[in-house]
């Protein structure tokens, strides 16, 4: 004879906050947040003054200028290929110009650096070496 009975379950779910469940990982539900609330932490963690620091103009030197500064520039293209260290930046009213590509670290976020001004087209302040390659950039 078959068994026609259906099994319902014997134990209900834990109560968060209530009872001894309490700080039991996975009992806890989210707190809830007005939209006044939000925008009082946004406003808060948002700073309202921007850098204070400027770079230096230009550096020169009884020999010759050894670096040359390009302010309130726009970088408005990107270019990089399947190489080591090998990406370029078209500077507006300037040209192409070759990142610094000396260590990993330094390209890595220099190249992130001129593709976040790009992205957000913000002018930035970019340091030009006697080679040719950008070694600083600075994103306003």
């Amino acid at each position: 004879m078959p068994n026609t009975r259906k099994a319902t379950p014997t134990l209900s779910p834990p109560d968060p906050g209530l009872g001894s469940d309490v700080g039991v990982p996975g009992s806890s539900a989210p707190t809830m947040v007005s939209d006044a609330q939000i925008e009082a932490l946004v406003a808060e963690s948002t700073p309202l003054a921007g850098p204070t620091a400027a770079p230096p103009e230009a550096a020169v030197t009884a020999d010759g200028v050894t670096a040359t500064w390009r302010n309130n520039v726009k970088i408005d293209a990107l270019w990089s290929i399947d190489e080591t260290r090998n990406a370029f930046v078209r500077v507006t009213g300037v040209g192409w110009k070759k990142i610094y590509n000396g260590k990993d670290g330094a390209f890595q976020a220099l190249t992130t650096l001129a593709s976040q001004a790009r992205q957000t087209n913000r002018t930035v302040n970019i340091r030009e070496e006697a080679d040719g390659m950008i070694y600083e950039i600075y994103v306003w």
